[in-house]
């Protein structure tokens, strides 16, 4: 499946926390949330060189695909959160609920997948 948004469809932010050398210094990096043709799709946008430029971080492209990757799919051995492991993990997610179509689906499963996670909504 091809991934496909609109740059006007942000409907988020995340705030990601990646270890970055061996000592366990840490920094923060924003990761912009669009809403498309999937679930949610996670990208890190940056500039370079004086023009705009992005890498796909993430993405969930059903309910499922979404329990999968938060470790909330027990019962068919999904247990593990690859967005919360010992290098890297969430710590806050803002949602328009307006600009968001999953957004309830979101919330309740960010919520269910971390133990320390700030969620701000917002109606934009």
């Amino acid at each position: 499946m091809a991934l496909n948004w609109l740059w006007k469809d942000k409907c988020g932010e995340i705030t990601l926390v990646q270890k970055i050398d061996a000592e366990g210094n840490e920094q923060e990096y924003p990761i912009t949330l669009y809403d498309g043709n999937c679930y949610l799709i996670m990208l890190s946008e940056y500039h370079e060189n004086g023009q705009d430029m992005y890498n796909l971080f993430g993405f969930f492209s059903d309910k499922a695909h979404m329990k999968n990757c938060l470790g909330l799919n027990k019962k068919d051995g999904y247990t593990s959160n690859i967005y919360n492991t010992p290098y890297q993990r969430f710590t806050k997610v803002k949602l328009n609920k307006n600009k968001c179509r999953y957004f309830k689906d979101i919330v309740a499963a960010f919520a269910a997948a971390f133990d320390n996670l700030t969620i701000e909504i917002v109606n934009e």
